[in-house]
């Protein structure tokens, strides 16, 4: 009985679990500065393990934690920028998602908009009227 055998060589790191690579995210704050003064402005860069980088909770703490001024999650608001150009805001796992499929070079940048104490929504624009729960949007749902 003749048996052919055939033998594939394979190199040893081609077997060992290739290493995943950390997002980089790269933040930039817009906050409001004192009354008369211009917005002040900063960023942060830091890398998120990528097990947790579909998690938008894991991410609005991270933010929170690299600009200590902001203190917790609620006090600000995320947006990323498009490929036409406009700010898109996110708050949910799904939006998150969303966003990092727009990511092409390697680097997920978020604009942070700091909220004041008794806002829950920020813009990444001018202040906005009291009730309108979606800026620059007309919202057939609740006429916002």
């Amino acid at each position: 009985c003749d048996v052919l055998v055939f033998l594939r060589a394979v190199r040893i790191p081609d077997l060992l679990p290739r290493p995943t690579m950390s997002l980089t995210v790269k933040a930039y704050l817009d906050r409001p500065g004192a009354q008369g003064t211009p917005p002040e402005h900063e960023i942060r860069r830091f890398a998120i393990d990528p097990s947790v980088s579909s998690s938008y909770d894991y991410l609005s703490r991270k933010v929170a934690q690299v600009f200590p001024c902001l203190s917790e999650p609620g006090n600000f608001q995320l947006f990323w920028k498009d490929g036409e150009g406009d700010l898109v805001s996110f708050s949910s796992d799904e939006e998150l998602l969303e966003a990092l499929g727009f990511v092409s070079d390697g680097i997920f940048r978020i604009y942070v908009k700091a909220t004041s104490s008794g806002s829950s929504q920020a813009t990444p624009g001018d202040a906005q009227p009291a009730g309108i729960f979606h800026p620059s949007v007309v919202c057939d749902g609740c006429n916002g």
